[in-house]
């Protein structure tokens, strides 16, 4: 049986429903993979914010978006200017952040990859994170935007 780690995006979810959610596949840790961990739109949703809600609810919350995130600091990163996922998952950075979450997971949390972005058909934590896991063996479950998870379908 391969590890698992979800995936989940809060898009325009209420705080109370992602908790939920969380709640639900029983996710000890919250792994925030957003290059900056704040939403000018949903408060609730921003770093510290984010962590006392968690803390609140017996959960952990972890930032890796320096590591992990989509859009990242270093220029050789890009191509014509867009993000390149393949020069990413090549950095040393990115490797470290993926060997945290594999700790983690190792040592029997539950992990959850979150970013903004509520459908992970169209977020970097389905298209560079959970794609690298995958080939390295681990099922990834993203919890799609009504809740229920998907992991067949990409």
């Amino acid at each position: 049986m391969s590890p698992k780690i979800y995936t989940i995006g809060y898009g325009n979810r209420s705080i109370h429903t992602f908790i939920q959610l969380l709640t639900k596949y029983q996710v000890d840790i919250l792994i925030d993979v957003r290059t900056t961990p704040y939403s000018r739109y949903q408060p609730d949703f921003r770093n510290r914010t984010l962590e006392l809600h968690l803390i609140n609810h017996g959960m952990k919350y972890l930032y890796l978006g320096n590591e992990l995130g989509g859009k990242p600091s270093d220029p050789s990163c890009y191509t014509d200017g867009a993000v390149d996922y393949d020069k990413i998952a090549s950095k040393l950075f990115f490797i470290r952040g993926i060997e945290e979450i594999k700790t983690l997971n190792s040592e029997g949390f539950t992990v959850a990859v979150m970013c903004a972005e509520q459908s992970p058909a169209r977020c970097h934590r389905k298209l560079l994170i959970g794609d690298y896991l995958e080939e390295q063996g681990y099922e990834i479950l993203h919890i799609d935007k009504d809740g229920t998870v998907l992991n067949e379908l990409f």
